[in-house]
């Protein structure tokens, strides 16, 4: 009785065995090989496979002869025919039977097979093309605070904001950042400044950008300084870890002075602007050059690095870096270079 069972258990897992392989839809290479599996999909002369011995694969157009599916499956040829039906393998090729007729064709003029109730290609790479062009707006604010009381009385705050809009091929940036320092009753620090920045590619790597900036520095005695840019942006790096532009162009430079004085000429915008995202941190970089068409011994050259450091909590992150304005005439008693260092804590939010 029990060896009756056990043969009867054991004919059920056979034959469902058999009925699975049967189902399985099949590949027949050019070299007599046989591939057994189910056809996810085929386009640009690759076939997809899943297969439960080497999950899925991905096998050359051209080094299969002939393929048959289980189920209806949609086809398309060069011809400019689509079909929904099952395929058979034919000797020249492959036959596709559907409700409304039948097609035969040669495997290699297949341009495209999806399932029933997929995507086609034309389709699944719009929806794709549409998600990378939908803009996404990101925040970010940074907060800094120091003082100290006893020997010096010291106190100091730096406060910025931005806001980014941004899709696979344009971006939008607004910024604005404040700081301000006393010590021992002297004002150290007073700066307010404010930017916007938009850059657009027209083919993967090539593109152009315009950006424009207003800044105010009591202790550099300049009342304003606004500066207008627009010009070619190249792409010399884009992967998932790291981005490297390089920015040349035209600007337009205005300086006036709590003398009275003032400085204003067209001039040439050089730039690189680098990003390397880390396992857990992030460093960014930003260098640029604007000499003065007027006179070319008038510049300014701009250095800022930081590096982004998460805190345990997700939308927080610890920014520390170094930034340099070097500016090549500046007003009587203020130093040619400006160096500060920051440690601040930085908010970003979608």
């Amino acid at each position: 009785m029990k060896n009756t069972a056990f043969r009867n258990l054991l004919c059920l897992l056979m034959a469902l065995m058999g009925a699975a392989a049967v189902r399985a839809d099949r590949i027949e290479l050019t070299d007599g090989s046989i591939v057994m599996g189910r056809l996810v999909s085929a386009e640009g002369g690759k076939f997809k496979v899943e297969t439960g011995f080497a999950g899925t694969i991905e096998i050359a157009q051209d080094k299969i002869r002939s393929f048959t599916t289980d189920e209806a499956v949609n086809v398309a040829l060069q011809a400019g025919t689509t079909m929904l039906g099952k395929v058979t393998a034919t000797d020249a090729g492959i036959a596709v039977a559907g409700p409304d007729g039948s097609a035969a064709a040669p495997t290699g003029r297949v341009t495209a097979v999806w399932r029933a109730g997929a995507d086609s290609p034309e389709v699944h790479a719009a929806k794709e093309l549409a998600a990378k062009l939908r803009r996404k707006w990101s925040f970010e604010a940074t907060f800094a605070l120091t003082g100290r009381t006893g020997v010096s009385e010291t106190f100091g705050t730096n406060v910025g904001f931005k806001a980014t809009l941004e899709s696979a091929r344009d971006k939008l940036v607004f910024a604005a950042a404040a700081e301000h320092a006393r010590d021992n009753g002297v004002e150290t620090a007073n700066r307010e400044f404010g930017s916007a920045d938009y850059s657009s590619f027209y083919s993967p790597d090539n593109g152009w950008y315009a950006r424009t900036s207003l800044e105010k520095d009591t202790i550099k005695a300049l009342d304003l300084r606004s500066t207008t840019a627009f010009g070619f942006d190249r792409r010399l790096i884009k992967n998932a870890k790291q981005d490297l532009n390089f920015r040349v162009g035209l600007s337009y430079r205005y300086e006036a002075y709590a003398d009275d004085a003032s400085f204003g000429s067209g001039g040439m915008d050089v730039a690189l602007l680098h990003a390397y995202t880390f396992a857990h941190a992030k460093l960014v970089n930003t260098l640029t050059y604007t000499p003065a068409f007027k006179d070319f011994a008038n510049y300014r050259v701009h250095h800022e690095s930081s590096f982004e450091l998460p805190l345990a909590a997700s939308l927080w992150k610890l920014k520390l870096g170094v930034a340099n304005d070097y500016t090549s005439k500046p007003q009587p008693g203020v130093e040619r270079l400006d160096t500060t260092y920051f440690t601040s804590l930085l908010l970003n939010w979608h």
